[in-house]
C-alpha cells in the first residue's frame, strides 16, 4: 500500500454516508492541464502511429510549472469512524497530518498496479466520485521509485487515458519540449488547440467549406466580430476569439490564393502559414491546427499545396528555434493526408 502525507479537506454527504470530492485545496483549472487535455485528446486521434512528442511537451511544461494534478485516495478512517464531524455540503479540515493511501489501477502482471491520476474532477468522476487530493506531478514522478510493485501511472484512465509506465516517466524527465508536426485525419474544428485556424475568403464573413463549418461551430457572435475587421487581403491573418467552439481559444482567419499556376501563388499560401504562425505565437498559443488552404474551391492542387505548407511551417520552426509550438496539419479528406503521406515519403 502506498502511502504519503498530506493535510486533506473532506467533503461528507449525510444522505449517503459517504465522503466524496475531497481535495486539499479548491484547484483552479490551469493552462497546464488544460494543454495536457488538449494534447491528449489530439495524440489520440492521431491513431497507434501518433508520436508523443506534444503530450511530452505538456507534461514537462506542466512540470517546470508546478502542474498539480488529482489523485484519488480512500477516505481516511477518521471520517469513517466518524462521520459526524462533518455535515452534508460542509468541509472538513484536519490539523494533522493524516496517512493518504492512494487508489491503484490494475496491471498487467499479478500483483502489481498503476496508480491513477486526474487532469480534472470531471475526468475523475467520470466513473464514481472518490476522496482526492491535489499532488505536484513532479513530485509523484519522483515517488515512483519508492514503490516495488507500481508501474507507473495512467492519466485519465476513464477517459483518453495515457499510460505512463517508469520508462516512459524516464524519458519524460530526460526530455526537453520541442516543436512537432502532426497530421491528422479529421476536421479543425474538432481539434483541442489554442487556435484553430480557418481558410477564410477575403470579406471574413463566413463561406462554404471549412469557413462555413467553424462559423456554424462558433455562433452568430464570430460574425459579429469578424465584421469589425473590415476583412483580409491574400496571404494575410487576422485573429478573433473562437466563441461557442469550446476546445479552442482563437480563430486565425487567412485568405488563401486561388489558384493560377503563377509562381505567386506559392507565395501567397506560403504567407497564410506564416502569418497565422505568427498571430499563433503573439497571443501566447503554443498549439495551431491547420486546414488544407486553397485546397478546396480555391483548387490548389493537394501534392503542390501538401509541399508548400509543410515547408513553410517547418522554415517558421527554424526560424524561431525557441519556440515549442505542437503544429497539426488536418486532412478532411483521405487525398490530403495521403498527398503529405507521399511528400514526407519523398524528401525522406
Amino acid at each position: 500500500m502506498n502511502t504519503t502525507n498530506a493535510k486533506v479537506l473532506f467533503l461528507y454527504d449525510e444522505s449517503t454516508n459517504e465522503c466524496s470530492g475531497i481535495m486539499e485545496i479548491v484547484m483552479e483549472e490551469t493552462r497546464y492541464l488544460l494543454d495536457l487535455e488538449r494534447a491528449i485528446f489530439n495524440w489520440c486521434c492521431g491513431g497507434e502511429k501518433a508520436a508523443p512528442d506534444s503530450v511530452f511537451n505538456a507534461i514537462v511544461n506542466g512540470m517546470n510549472n508546478d502542474m498539480q494534478v488529482i489523485v484519488p485516495i480512500k477516505t481516511p478512517e477518521i471520517l469513517q469512524e466518524n462521520p459526524e464531524k462533518v455535515k452534508a455540503e460542509e468541509t472538513f479540515s484536519s490539523a494533522d497530518d493524516l496517512p493518504i493511501n492512494f487508489r491503484h489501477v490494475n496491471s498487467f502482471e499479478e500483483e502489481r498496479y498503476f496508480i491513477p491520476i486526474f487532469t480534472s474532477q470531471e475526468e475523475l468522476n467520470r466513473v464514481e466520485p472518490s476522496s482526492s487530493i491535489n499532488q505536484s506531478l513532479k513530485d509523484l514522478f519522483k515517488a515512483v521509485y519508492n514503490w516495488e510493485n507500481c508501474d507507473g501511472y495512467i492519466i485519465n484512465p476513464w477517459g483518453q487515458k495515457v499510460v505512463l509506465p517508469k520508462q516512459i516517466i524516464n524519458m519524460i524527465l530526460e526530455y526537453k519540449p520541442k516543436s512537432h508536426i502532426n497530421f491528422v485525419k479529421g476536421s479543425v474544428v474538432d481539434m483541442h488547440v489554442s487556435a484553430i485556424v480557418n481558410a477564410a475568403n477575403q470579406s471574413l464573413l463566413g463561406g462554404g467549406g471549412v469557413d462555413g463549418a467553424i462559423h456554424r461551430a462558433a455562433g452568430p457572435e464570430l460574425l459579429k466580430e469578424c465584421q469589425t475587421l473590415n476583412g483580409c487581403n491574400t496571404g494575410e491573418a487576422k485573429i478573433t476569439g473562437a466563441y461557442n467552439i469550446d476546445y479552442a481559444d482563437y480563430i486565425i482567419h487567412t485568405v488563401g490564393p486561388v489558384y493560377s499556376g503563377n509562381p505567386r501563388d506559392a507565395e501567397l499560401l506560403a504567407d497564410c502559414y506564416t502569418n497565422s504562425l505568427d498571430l499563433a505565437l503573439e497571443n501566447g498559443c503554443n498549439s495551431i491546427a491547420f486546414p488544407g488552404i486553397s485546397t478546396g474551391v480555391y483548387s490548389y492542387p493537394l501534392d503542390e499545396a501538401a509541399e508548400v505548407s509543410l515547408m513553410s511551417v517547418v522554415d517558421w520552426l527554424n526560424n524561431h528555434p525557441e519556440t515549442v509550438m505542437n503544429i497539426y496539419f488536418c486532412c478532411f479528406r483521405d487525398a490530403e493526408l495521403s498527398a503529405y503521406t507521399k511528400l514526407i515519403k519523398r524528401i525522406g
